[in-house]
């Protein structure tokens, strides 16, 4: 017999679909507070940032909308305080919006005629900012940095990559996908938009360790990864080291691996023995942090001979 819940309020018919193991998400609002607790003393500024580009190519393509959400938040433990300001602002690329490109965000020649980003309030606004952090960061720091160069000098994090999402049990790390998995759902590829929907995702706890996302973000921020570069492995191994999840680059004719820095040992040892067959050889440990992940600029590098 089906129950009538026309006489219930919202909250207990929300109750009453969950009880029912129906997953229910809430339509997503904006929010300026995140704790009601007494702030500590010592706070820090973060930037979200999302861009909206004519296209892919970092090249030839060009930004043609620039979101920024400035928050207060704690460096220990993640917990954001409160959002300062929202930015959002259109920009004429003097180059046609594909329809490829309007399909996913919604921008069009007309919308963006005569609209300009202002380098100087951006730069004011990015003053005090310690941390900049994009969902999928490879892409937006290109953009942003040929855009409005003195992002090169900020540190970045990316919450797409940064994040062990999978290990989490969480299949996909696309924005909506996660909303969804916070309990809510937003109408995206609009910048601010993105930008406040990120922070609600940054403030939630991961479903696995705990882990509040931001303060995830923030340790895996502030510790630099090294770059190993495999220096004449011999040919043969090429298969061991795909496996291994190397990279090959035709420019340098070189295998590289990305890894976390305390790692390091181990991937010595598993290159002695399963690609240089434990006879003399050469790495190249390029040192990555916040300032330099996520381009195409070098970090420092020590070439060690093992």
């Amino acid at each position: 017999m089906e129950q009538d819940i026309s006489k219930y309020n919202l909250d207990e018919i929300l109750d009453w679909l969950k009880s029912q193991n129906f997953k229910v998400t809430r339509p997503f609002e904006p929010r300026e507070f995140y704790s009601a607790a007494p702030a500590p003393s010592k706070l820090l500024k973060a930037a979200i940032l999302d861009t909206e580009t004519t296209g892919t190519n970092q090249a030839l393509d060009r930004i043609i909308e620039l979101g920024i959400v400035i928050v207060e938040y704690c460096p220990e433990s993640g917990q954001v305080y409160r959002v300062l300001e929202t930015y959002n602002e259109l920009e004429d690329p003097e180059i046609p919006i594909s329809p490829e490109s309007t399909k996913i965000h919604g921008i069009t020649d007309a919308m963006v005629q005569g609209k300009k980003i202002v380098d100087a309030d951006v730069e004011q606004l990015m003053s005090d900012v310690s941390l900049v952090i994009a969902h999928n960061a490879t892409f937006d720091r290109g953009f942003v940095e040929t855009r409005l160069p003195f992002f090169q000098k900020k540190a970045w994090a990316c919450s797409f990559a940064q994040i062990p999402w999978k290990t989490e049990g969480i299949g996909s790390a696309s924005l909506e996908f996660l909303a969804y998995k916070c309990g809510f759902h937003f109408s995206g590829h609009r910048a601010s938009v993105d930008c406040h929907a990120l922070l609600e995702v940054l403030q939630s706890d991961l479903p696995q360790s705990g882990t509040k996302v931001f303060k995830m973000l923030l340790d895996k921020a502030r510790s630099p990864d090294i770059k190993v570069w495999a220096i004449n492995a011999p040919f043969d191994n090429k298969d061991k080291l795909k496996e291994r999840a190397y990279r090959w680059d035709g420019d340098r004719k070189t295998w590289y691996r990305t890894l976390a820095n305390e790692d390091l040992a181990e991937e010595v040892d598993w290159l002695r023995t399963e690609v240089y067959a434990n006879r003399p050889f050469k790495l190249e440990h390029e040192k990555m942090d916040a300032y330099n992940r996520f381009t195409i600029r070098r970090g420092s590098i020590e070439v060690v001979n093992y």
